[in-house]
């Protein structure tokens, strides 16, 4: 486990617990973040980064598994670091921990890959419970961020009004529900007595035909269409 500075132990290794950088302006919000994150023997603190060149410079050299970041930071958007890691050469999830009225910020940093979304006010012994489940496959997100992502995802109708190439089928609904209630790949799979490949394929499908781009905007989608 880290020490909570800047200059923090590389990212983990195979078999480790999982390395998460913190992308966080304000020293005393990092401080909190970084003591939750170590509280769990999953995960350590490979760094924390103050603005967004530092968190490029933290990026490249150590690699993170997780990266848990604000959007608004003194010299950049916090999206930067989540397209980034959407297209890394190693397994790199996001997760947004930010303020709410920062509603536009929100839908990029979603359709740019975050996984989950969290609010600062948030209780923050949840945190490394949340990072494991987006590594595990989920979406955790504030309440108000889903409402405001069921708000904006364009005018309620129903499955009905899509084309019938594009209606889902009974099994890419029934992994849907089950995304929707926060079950991961592999347990989806187990439930279904499918493969994990096979759940990935629904979950791509049913991207495509919600013309959406994760889960949380899947989701979103589906509960505003009376899918869910």
């Amino acid at each position: 486990m880290s020490s909570g500075g800047s200059e923090t132990v590389e990212g983990a290794t195979p078999g480790g617990p999982h390395s998460v950088l913190i992308v966080e302006d304000q020293e005393h919000t990092a401080s909190r973040f970084a003591r939750a994150v170590d509280a769990s023997p999953e995960l350590t603190v490979c760094g924390i980064a103050r603005d967004l060149a530092h968190a490029w410079a933290l990026f490249e050299s150590r690699r993170p598994r997780f990266v848990l970041t604000d959007l608004g930071l003194p010299d950049g958007s916090g999206v930067e670091i989540i397209l980034a890691a959407a297209k890394a050469e190693w397994a790199c999830d996001c997760m947004v921990i930010s303020v709410f009225g920062d509603r536009r910020r929100a839908m990029e940093a979603i359709r740019a890959g975050a996984r989950g979304y969290l609010l600062k006010s948030d209780p923050v012994d949840e945190v490394a419970r949340q990072i494991l489940e987006v590594i595990g496959g989920g979406s955790p997100m504030n309440p108000k961020i889903a409402r405001y992502l069921l708000d904006v995802m364009g005018p309620a109708d129903n499955d009905a009004a899509l084309p019938d190439q594009e209606r889902l089928t009974q099994r890419e609904h029934e992994v849907l529900s089950l995304v929707a209630r926060g079950y991961k790949r592999r347990e989806i799979a187990d439930l279904l007595n499918i493969s994990v490949g096979t759940v990935g394929i629904h979950i791509n499908n049913t991207y495509k035909k919600l013309k959406v781009g994760t889960n949380i905007e899947a989701v979103a989608r589906a509960s505003k269409i009376g899918l869910l």
